[in-house]
């Protein structure tokens, strides 16, 4: 008799924990719907077929590395972090250097998600970026080893990595480019 009194017992236990799992389950459906139920009756812009990942978050001192966290994969890789430690704690000490990260996010953000989005659907696509944003990373850090106290060195030092940037990507390229057609000829 004690056994079966035991069994149940477990027994009610059991079935009253399954109870209650039910009723939570239940009410966060509920709000759920509730939730869905208000989206739907707001106006929205219509979602893309393929929605990313929900990596990409703003931030308040002006929007998150959107191209660098989906080549390096996550928010955390040293890479993003370095130019995210950059922007708070140089550019954006300076008004020339804010009023540079303004002009540049306007730009950069009209294409920068659609970038990312290539870049999680498409592995190679994702390397090759990588690859092409090392050496800007890598340049961009120089500015983290030099004193910038004033708007004429931020000016200095912005204008001198740009520079050494435009060189690197477009000058560089197309020298090799008019020597090779040279040397054909």
């Amino acid at each position: 008799m004690t056994v079966q009194i035991i069994v149940t017992e477990n027994f009610v236990e059991m079935k009253q924990e399954y109870v209650n799992k039910i009723e939570s389950s239940e009410k966060i459906l509920s709000q759920l719907e509730t939730r869905d139920e208000s989206e739907k009756t707001e106006k929205t812009e219509p979602k893309s077929i393929v929605e990313p990942e929900p990596i990409i978050q703003q931030e308040p001192n002006g929007g998150g590395c959107l191209i660098a966290t989906a080549a390096y994969g996550t928010e955390l890789a040293p890479q993003v972090q370095m130019l995210r430690e950059l922007r708070d704690n140089k550019i954006l000490k300076t008004s020339s250097g804010s009023t540079f990260m303004n002009a540049f996010n306007s730009m950069y953000y009209s294409f920068a998600p659609t970038i990312a989005d290539w870049e999680r659907q498409n592995p190679v696509f994702k390397e090759i970026v990588k690859a092409t944003i090392t050496p800007l990373i890598t340049t961009l850090s120089i500015l983290n080893y030099v004193n910038i106290d004033s708007e004429a060195e931020m000016l200095g030092y912005g204008t001198s990595v740009i520079l050494l940037n435009i060189g690197m990507y477009f000058v560089a390229p197309a020298f090799v480019i008019f020597r090779i057609n040279q040397y054909k000829k």
